[in-house]
């Protein structure tokens, strides 16, 4: 049999649905790269707003055109929300996020009867699963380390598909599984979770404790590079480890949501702007350029044009090297979608395009500064000479070279669009003598 997986959504998600795609092959069944010609189709699905939503049931239902033979098989987080819809779409099994970790039993089930089944439990499992390696990326692996948010921002359903209890992954297993990936040669561990910040607080340890073991125990030419992350649970012990430490990016991403404490306090957020404007302080004490990128909500219920304003503020006081800019989407059954004042989509719209303008604006500048520095990039690929990658202040840089998956020391000369362009700085110097 043969099988097409995807995905969408979040970087947890990515890591998932490669345990998928190890999961069928152990099974016996052949993962396809194009969804045509195949017995099984999988999507890995997201329901954080409701575009991601409506993506998943429109790739759904594509599927089930392309191949209407196949077994449409849907997982992850939208099953928590609304199976009826799913299924709808023409899926044939539906399968929540507990479930996915048998996915290829379920299947093996599912082609006994042939029948339409729906099965979606309780997120509360523990994790300690392994990816020996990705298909996709073949120079930087996800692991995933913790699940579950026991936050409760008033705007979010995800806790309603990921369990609102902090399960943790034992650290033991983390640094092997590192081990295994690096050995493999992968040059970027990227560690994730879905409140990442959150992770040991169900087994006696914190994040600090467990990067530092990275650090001293994992050997190799590699580095480490941290997912989302809240501003209150950056502690001191983590910021420390950020200093002198070349196998640490130094970039997080913080997201703020919002520059005016109202609505801070509205999304439930635990949080002011002058805490994070203290924290972004005490992250520039280690490093000037430290790396901060960011997401924003704008249209928010509640959220005045003053209001909005105080965002813009934030995003060009705080230097944001990328803001993530999203139009607020009422999810059923928060308390965010009680709150009667509503800002018209028109507006959302004009808030929207204010902010992105300046948001690059001020990406542009942070980049713009670094003209004339030496980064490290990641090179990921490489096409008709010049190659790309990202530096470990998660900029994007394009220079002449060749090869991939190796980590260059180069020079930045430029600004070019979104990223720049550098040069090698063994290559700059040989030009030199």
């Amino acid at each position: 049999m043969r099988a097409f997986v995807t995905f969408l959504g979040c970087k947890v998600n990515q890591y998932e649905t490669e345990l998928i795609i190890e999961q069928l092959e152990r099974a016996g069944i052949v993962v396809s790269p194009q969804p045509i010609d195949v017995d099984i189709c999988i999507v890995n699905t997201c329901m954080v707003t409701n575009e991601a939503a409506r993506q998943s049931r429109q790739l759904l239902r594509k599927l089930k055109r392309m191949n209407p033979d196949a077994l449409v098989v849907a997982t992850g987080c939208y099953p928590h929300l609304d199976v009826q819809s799913i299924m709808d779409c023409g899926v044939d099994l539906v399968l929540g996020n507990k479930e996915k970790k048998e996915l290829a039993k379920h299947i093996n089930e599912w082609f006994q009867k042939k029948e339409q089944k729906a099965l979606v439990s309780q997120p509360d499992y523990e994790i300690d699963e392994r990816v020996n390696s990705f298909l996709a990326d073949r120079v930087r692996a996800y692991v995933k380390v913790q699940d579950g948010c026991d936050e409760y921002c008033t705007y979010c359903i995800v806790p309603l598909a990921r369990g609102r209890k902090i399960r943790s992954k034992p650290a033991e297993v983390v640094i092997q599984e590192v081990k295994h990936l690096v050995s493999l040669g992968y040059r970027e561990i990227v560690l994730t979770g879905v409140n990442l910040g959150r992770y040991g607080r169900d087994i006696d340890s914190n994040l600090a404790r467990l990067v530092r073991r990275l650090l001293d125990e994992v050997l190799g030419d590699f580095r480490i590079r941290l997912s989302s992350i809240n501003v209150q649970d950056i502690s001191d012990e983590l910021i420390e480890l950020f200093e002198n430490n070349e196998k640490l990016c130094p970039h997080l991403h913080i997201p703020i949501q919002s520059g005016s404490n109202k609505i801070l306090k509205a999304m439930n957020r635990n949080y002011t702007v002058e805490q994070a404007l203290a924290l972004f302080e005490r992250l520039r004490s280690r490093d000037p350029f430290f790396s901060i990128t960011t997401d924003m909500i704008v249209g928010f219920p509640g959220e005045t044009i003053g209001d909005f304003e105080k965002t813009l503020a934030l995003v060009k006081e705080a230097m944001f090297s990328r803001v993530h800019a999203f139009k607020y989407s009422e999810r059923p059954n928060t308390p965010a979608a009680r709150i009667r004042q509503k800002v018209p989509p028109e507006e959302k719209d004009r808030r929207m395009k204010l902010l992105r303008e300046i948001a690059e604006k001020v990406a542009a500048d942070y980049r713009a500064a670094s003209v004339g520095k030496i980064r490290t990039v990641l090179v990921e690929m490489s096409k008709n000479g010049v190659s790309y990658g990202y530096d470990q202040y998660y900029v994007r840089h394009e220079f002449v070279s060749v090869g991939t998956n190796a980590l260059r020391k180069v020079v930045v000369k430029k600004p070019n669009g979104t990223g720049v362009v550098s040069q090698v700085v063994d290559l700059e110097k040989s030009m030199v003598d």
